[in-house]
């Protein structure tokens, strides 16, 4: 089960599709593009995937508590956190640091504030590894970029 913050966003909505066609359960987070979050579900289910678009200001400590309890009771937990957007990076990664299943993970995508030293730490003790994927040429979110963070996407995917 995958969380991709931006879910809304080009490459937010383009990382959910990737993650849905290995298999993955998405929920796709936005804050103001309800429509655009939910072509991306539409898409999803579209091809057969599983995917929910949930609303949430993710630097609202209430949010974002909100946002991991829906996804744990539709889903039962969270494997993986993917940061397509800034906003909340540091507020997210604390609470997967508690609420992370065992042995996820943490991408990040672009330009996201660095993890704090000591959530580091506490996110290594429960073997969640933190991740960069690598930006393509082209400026940020331009079609070069997307395409090569989907390509170390689903390389990250598969090696899993």
């Amino acid at each position: 089960m995958l969380i991709v913050t931006g879910g809304s966003t080009e490459p937010g909505g383009a990382i959910a599709r990737a993650a849905a066609n290995r298999s993955y359960a998405v929920v796709l987070v936005y804050l103001e593009d309800q429509c655009g979050a939910e072509a991306a579900v539409d898409q999803i289910v579209g091809s057969d995937g599983t995917a929910v678009a949930v609303r949430a200001d993710l630097t609202d400590e209430m949010d974002v508590e909100r946002l991991f309890q829906e996804t744990v009771a539709m889903f039962g937990g969270v494997d993986v956190i993917v940061h397509a957007d800034s906003r909340g990076s540091r507020l997210i990664d604390r609470h997967a640091a508690r609420l992370l299943r065992q042995g996820g993970a943490i991408l990040t995508v672009g330009d996201v504030e660095p993890v704090e030293p000591s959530l580091a730490d506490e996110l290594r003790a429960r073997a969640i590894s933190i991740e960069g994927l690598t930006a393509g040429p082209g400026s940020a979110g331009s079609a070069a970029d997307i395409t090569q963070q989907l390509r170390d996407f689903d390389r990250w995917l598969v090696a899993r």
